[in-house]
């Protein structure tokens, strides 16, 4: 029977229940530099340059 109006299977929410923040988690089995004993921002202070540089290949 047939009367114009479209009904779906499912529902769908608006709003999904999302639980990550958004970030990727991938387990690559390799410390990360706060692991490592590596201080973060002295890293990206040393290495701005080339991390400035990195950015813009990828655009």
């Amino acid at each position: 029977m047939r009367n114009g109006m479209f009904v779906p299977a499912t529902q769908c929410k608006s709003h999904p229940d999302v639980k990550s923040d958004g970030k990727a988690r991938v387990d690559t089995g390799k410390p990360t530099l706060t692991q490592q004993g590596i201080d973060v921002d002295a890293f990206i202070c040393e290495n701005h340059a080339l991390i400035e540089r990195l950015r813009k290949g990828t655009r």
